[in-house]
């Protein structure tokens, strides 16, 4: 039953990916950025240097969807594209991770997730 529903959440990430990326396509937005930035996120896993707390706290910024769809949102609406395209991306990496999964962070480490322990 557990693993029913992860698979359903693995698919719903999977769908909102294809989502996004199909969006970024409609906007004719640079395939080169997406290539270069999609991995960008994972630069925040560096917080971890400085410990398990600052570590989840700088992934967790970066990697969940209220910063990356406030992003699109106001690329949008103040017509900025580079804010516009970094929100479509970066939201795609995240679906990516969670398909993954890959989840946001507790503070007890890296491997401890809101997914379950990695």
């Amino acid at each position: 039953n557990t693993n029913r529903m992860k698979n359903i959440l693995k698919l719903e990430q999977l769908a909102l990916l294809i989502f996004m990326i199909v969006l970024y396509s409609l906007l004719k937005l640079s395939w080169m950025w997406f290539a270069i930035l999609f991995l960008a996120p994972d630069i925040f896993m560096l917080g971890y240097l400085f410990g398990n707390k600052i570590g989840a706290i700088s992934y967790n910024f970066i990697h969940n969807y209220f910063t990356t769809i406030s992003l699109i949102l106001i690329g949008y609406f103040l017509n900025i594209e580079w804010c516009l395209m970094i929100g479509f991306i970066f939201s795609a990496h995240i679906a990516f991770d969670r398909f993954l999964g890959f989840g946001l962070k507790k503070y007890d480490g890296f491997k401890s997730t809101h997914l379950g322990d990695l």
